[in-house]
């Protein structure tokens, strides 16, 4: 469910944060975002209350709720200075709820995820919790890794989206949010399929004809790449400059969630831009 994005609207962004450098970077591109967007912003800090009350001596969880309220509200006064709309929010409890809670109550139209490899909640875990997160998550997800400082979300010049599809019917649908980004930007559009390293030139004639249809017009660029999917349109993203890189996110059987699952991690983890999924 893509809500207001798809009309081009995104009221409110919600920001997860543990006042690490990744969730500053996420920051980063969501105040950029707000302010293309007119969005208001919410940082959301959610205190796994279990970890700390087993074994803790009175008043300890206390301090450390007091001490994330202070550094919420301090991020917020960044914000704000910013002349933005932010609240913050502090909750306890499992992440994903929370997250998923917050998104429900506020009705949130973008959520903005800084995510690390190897790491827990400092950043994110690629390998549990921000690609669970993803999955769960019923509106686009902007998630934000080691990618490249903000550049075109602010208007300088045309913005170049790499639109990611494996031509599924639901991929294929979601090609039409993507295109949302254009009610606000001025956008580069290109239309990529990985194709393996030995398809043959009349299967490759093939998909290039179905991208030409998904083409809008002379502007677009199509681009059939080689390989294994996820490092395919990760080096793509990187030949091309893309400023955004964006792709469907389907429920299938088990064994191709799986596959799919590994291909989206690789793109979460290589991508050298921030990459918008949304949940078909």
């Amino acid at each position: 469910m893509v809500g207001n994005f798809f009309k081009g609207r995104v009221d409110r962004l919600l920001v997860p944060v543990d006042f690490s450098p990744k969730s500053s970077l996420a920051i980063e591109h969501a105040l950029v975002m707000a302010r293309v967007y007119g969005s208001a912003v919410y940082l959301v800090h959610v205190l796994d209350a279990t970890i700390f009350v087993a074994g803790s001596v009175p008043g300890v969880l206390m301090d450390i709720r007091e001490r994330c309220e202070k550094a919420l509200e301090e991020l917020a006064a960044a914000v704000r200075q910013q002349h933005l709309d932010c609240s913050v929010l502090l909750r306890e409890g499992d992440l994903n709820e929370q997250i998923q809670a917050v998104i429900a109550e506020f009705s949130i139209d973008v959520l903005v995820l800084g995510t690390k490899a190897g790491t827990a909640y400092a950043g994110l875990s690629f390998v549990s919790t921000a690609e669970h997160i993803l999955r769960k998550t019923q509106i686009p997800v902007l998630t934000v890794a080691d990618c490249h400082a903000v550049r075109k979300w602010g208007g300088e010049g045309c913005f170049h989206l790499l639109y990611a599809t494996d031509l599924s019917p639901e991929s294929i649908q979601s090609l039409s949010y993507a295109r949302a980004v254009e009610h606000r930007l001025c956008v580069e559009f290109t239309v990529a399929h990985v194709l393996g390293k030995h398809a043959s030139t009349a299967k490759i004639e093939l998909v290039t004809e179905e991208l030409k249809k998904m083409a809008n017009g002379p502007s677009d660029k199509i681009l059939v790449l080689h390989g294994s999917p996820g490092p395919a349109i990760c080096e793509a993203s990187r030949r091309a400059h893309a400023d955004l890189i964006a792709i469907g996110v389907q429920k299938h059987s088990l064994l191709r969630e799986v596959l799919l699952g590994h291909t989206l991690l690789e793109i979460l983890s290589g991508a050298s831009c921030p990459v918008l999924t949304f949940r078909m």
